[in-house]
């Protein structure tokens, strides 16, 4: 049973807006970070501390940040590193939660960006960053709660993605 469109639309809305902001929290921890480990004059005192930096549980989000993988797109040799288009994966994050809130919110079925099956496809790009991610940290054996949440929006998202093309497919039979 498939919720109603203007039911979909709401909650899809709020899921892109908590990962925009989870996205656009990255992005600052990675740079406040990244801004101390260059600045010698940094009193230890007034050093940056995430929220997402949580000891009693062990989680340290600006220590995932910092890895590798945390551009993907260098990562995987799609752009050089530390060319303009090495961006953190927290970017990538904010351009897909920005896509997820503008196709939710458009009333035109002219437009491509509503068409099912590329909403599918761009979900499932989001979902396999995510799966590839979240498998990195559980190799390393960290914990991200900004990461996790946002593999558990990117999922949420998907399957509503795969819910729409489905719904569409039964809709064309009957």
């Amino acid at each position: 049973i498939t919720p109603p469109p203007h039911i979909m639309a709401i909650n899809n809305s709020i899921l892109s807006i908590l990962g925009f902001i989870l996205s656009a929290y990255s992005v600052y921890v990675e740079h406040k970070v990244e801004q101390n480990l260059h600045d010698d004059d940094i009193n230890p005192d007034e050093e940056f501390r995430a929220l997402c930096d949580i000891d009693a549980i062990g989680a340290s989000c600006s220590a995932v940040f910092q890895l590798p993988e945390g551009k993907m797109l260098s990562f995987f040799g799609l752009v050089p590193k530390d060319s303009a288009l090495d961006i953190p994966n927290g970017i990538l994050g904010m351009l897909f939660y920005t896509y997820v809130f503008i196709r939710c919110n458009m009333r035109s079925s002219e437009l491509i960006l509503l068409d099912r099956r590329l909403n599918a496809v761009v979900c499932s790009l989001a979902l396999a960053s995510s799966v590839f991610l979240a498998r990195k940290l559980y190799i390393i054996k960290e914990i991200c709660v900004v990461c996790l949440t946002t593999h558990v929006l990117n999922t949420t998202v998907f399957c509503r993605a795969i819910l729409e093309v489905v719904k569409k497919q039964k809709d064309k039979v009957t």
